[in-house]
Parts: structure tokens; sequence; C-alpha cells
């Protein structure tokens, strides 16, 4: 395989984003299409964990003080990662003693606001339009609204406060209470299940754009209760086909973190013939497969078993993938969402211009790529790793969206014409 760029990896990033190559640049950009953003949403109540004097405190017999324990836990192993805790009472008690900054939440909404920042039109699941949630959305990311695509300006907010998913995230370096991190990384934390977004507006209308959408996210299942995860797939996965079949050629799952591997398997169980590409991060993987450490074998099983074209996996310092298609196009891919990616992180949000930051260190890649195996392809890159980036938060979902740019970019010939909006 001709690498897609030549070089160390800092000359192949510059390549990547140097406005001239055209392949994140401006008019690459202008042109990418429409992106379809599923099913789940939530506002992120978003807490550094050098700031939870209140929690460190909490009494010992306290839910508080658990979760401190909790999060202390994780930060000194520097293991991230989503939980569910059970306590009803814990975003209202968080609200009045921390000092929250809230955003945009979930897989699709997320990878929305990525696309929207890069100047990329994206139609997202909202079914919870209360205030708040709506105060959260982007412009640039559209609402469907009785067969039509709406800014959210235009959309009038309603239904109850639904709960926020608190993140808590903790920098190298940076003390909590006693606990100091040797890695960064965040903590979300879910109070309760929200479920998906059964939002019918966006299932018809997405139905209807399918066709010359650029690309299909779906994810947002571990949202759901854990005896509601075989119903929910379902009905998410049927979306799937029914894109799939007007269609749509690059149909995104996007993993994320699971109460059991029981749930990963129900869910996966359905979803045979409704998706195209299949992504999560490393520790989900060792979670489904502890001997993964090198991913391929674990990779192409699952293309194997879901009938896939390809696979894809981002770690803290590269990312790979195996691929049934142009494996120079999926470098591009991964490279992509690695750009994405960090340049999130050097930000503190999604970025609106493509830099790697000059703190940027390349790892050497554990494993040799790229690699024929069969019919798939192995391969692999560096990913631009700040050890002390300014947020952890939503770096796999940028990820995702930097690849769906690349994998989505030969799908929008007729989009322009379904893009118009109230």
């Amino acid at each position: 395989m001709n690498h897609a760029f030549t070089g160390s990896f800092a000359q192949r990033y510059a390549a990547l984003i140097d406005p001239r190559s055209g392949l994140l640049g401006v008019d690459a950009l202008a042109s990418a299409g429409l992106f379809l953003c599923g099913i789940s949403a939530c506002v992120d109540a978003r807490v550094e964990m050098s700031d939870i004097q209140p929690l460190l405190e909490a009494p010992a017999d306290m839910q508080a003080a658990r979760l401190a324990a909790l999060l202390l836990s994780r930060a000194a192993r520097g293991v991230g990662g989503e939980v569910r805790f059970d306590w009803p009472e814990g975003p209202a008690w968080l609200r009045e003693r921390l000092q929250p900054r809230y955003a945009l939440g979930g897989t699709g909404p997320q990878a929305a606001w990525v696309l929207a920042e890069l100047g990329v039109p994206s139609l997202v699941a909202l079914e919870d339009r209360h205030a708040l949630m709506l105060r959260q959305i982007p412009s640039g990311v559209l609402l469907a609204e009785k067969g039509e695509l709406k800014q959210v300006d235009r959309v009038q907010p309603s239904g109850p406060h639904i709960p926020e998913i608190f993140i808590f995230e903790f920098t190298a370096g940076r003390a909590i209470g006693a606990v100091v991190p040797t890695r960064s990384s965040r903590v979300v934390v879910r109070f309760l299940d929200r479920g998906i977004q059964h939002d019918g507006d966006f299932e018809v209308l997405s139905r209807r754009l399918a066709s010359s959408a650029a690309a299909g996210l779906l994810s947002g299942l571990n949202d759901e209760a854990i005896e509601n995860v075989g119903i929910a797939s379902r009905h998410v996965f049927s979306l799937g086909r029914d894109w799939k079949a007007a269609g749509l050629g690059t149909i995104h799952f996007e993993l994320a973190g699971y109460v059991s591997q029981e749930a990963v398997e129900e869910l996966l169980s359905h979803a045979g013939g409704a998706i195209t590409s299949l992504g999560m991060s490393h520790s989900e993987l060792l979670a489904m497969n502890p001997s993964a450490d090198h991913p391929m074998e674990a990779l192409i099983a699952l293309g194997e078993r879901l009938g896939l074209d390809r696979v894809c996996v981002h770690a803290d310092t590269w990312a790979a993938a195996v691929t049934l298609n142009d494996p120079v196009e999926e470098e591009l891919a991964l490279m992509a969402g690695c750009a994405i990616a960090s340049a999130r992180a050097a930000n503190g949000a999604p970025a609106k211009t493509i830099a790697i930051a000059p703190a940027a260190e390349f790892h050497p890649l554990p494993f040799e790529t790229p690699v024929r195996k069969g019919r798939w392809t192995f391969v692999a890159c560096a990913s631009p790793y700040l050890d002390r980036p300014a947020t952890t938060l939503g770096l796999g979902d940028s990820f995702t969206a930097g690849c769906l740019l690349i994998l989505g970019r030969n799908r929008h010939a007729d989009a322009g014409a379904n893009l118009q909006h109230a």
C-alpha cells in the first residue's frame, strides 16, 4: 500500500491539514454534504475534578462520599469511561454545590457540533427540546420539524427538564485532594437511564434524505436501561437498514461503554445488515476481548460477524482499523479523525481550524502496518498526543466525525438540493 502522504507522522499530518491539499481545506469542507447524527442526546455538566472539594468533604455515609471514592479511584488509576451511579438526587446535589459548565452531549450531537464548527451541516435526533437543551445546540446543527430542516432558533422549547449527565475531568499532574493523576481523562456519570431520542420527525426526514446524505452515525444505546437494550437496538438498527436501503453508503455505529458485556452482545445481535462501520475506544474493545492489545484479529472477527466494511478503534496515541475498502482512504480517515480530535484536545472545545499543537507528540506504533489478511487490510496511524490536554471530553466523538468526513466525501453529489431549511 502506498501511504497517502510520506515522511514522518508530523510531516504527514501537516500535509493532511494543509489547505492546499484539498482534503480538509475550506473548499472540501464546504461541499462535504449533510451528515445524519443519532440517536441519543443530553446536556453535559462539566466539572474539573480539582474543584470537587464539596464531594471530598461529604460525610462517609452519604452517596456523595461514595461517588467521591469512585472518582478518586478512577483518577488514581488513570481510568476514564462511563458509569451508572444510583443516586437520583445526585444532579441537584451537585448542581447546588459545584459550578458545572454546560455543553451539548451524546455521540451524535457531539460529532454534529464538531462538524458545525468546520462549516459542515448535520441533522441530529432530538426528542428532548427543553430550553436548557436547546441552548446547547450550536448554529449549523439542524433539527427536524414537520418535514423540514430547521435551525435551533426556529424551534420552540417544549417538554420537561431531564437531569444532565455529569462529566468529571482530571488532568495529569493536577491534584485532586491527595490524588495526583498520571493520565488525563474524564469520568462520565449517569444518574438515570435517559434512553434513546425517539424523534419521529428526525426518523422520517432522515429516511427521505438518506439517498443523498454523506454518511450516517448511530450511537447511544448505552443510555438505555439494560432491560430495554434489545427493544431499543431493534428500533435503532431498523432505521439503519432503511438508510442503507435508500442508498446511504456509510452508516457508522459507535459502541460506547455499557454496564455489562451481555448488553453489548444483545445489541450486536441486532446489528447485522444495518450498519457498514463499527467503532470503539481501545478500552471498550478490551472489555469485549481482553486479548486485543493488538487489535487486528478482534476487529476482523467483528467485521466478519456483522458483515461490515470496516471496524476501527481509537486509543490515546494511535488509531487503527480493518477495512475491505481502499486502505489509503482508510488511513486518511483515521488521520483526519486523530487531527480533529487533537485540535479539540488542545482547544478545549471543537475547533474551527484544524491545527496540530506544537506540544503534540507522535509515539511509535506498537504494531506493524499495513498488514493484509485475507479480504481485510489492517491500517493504523499515530495520533498527535497531548500529555496535558485542555479537555478529554468528546475526543472519541471528534475522531468519529473526522473519519466520517473522509469516508463520506464522495457521497454528497446531490445533497445540496436537500439542504434548504427554515
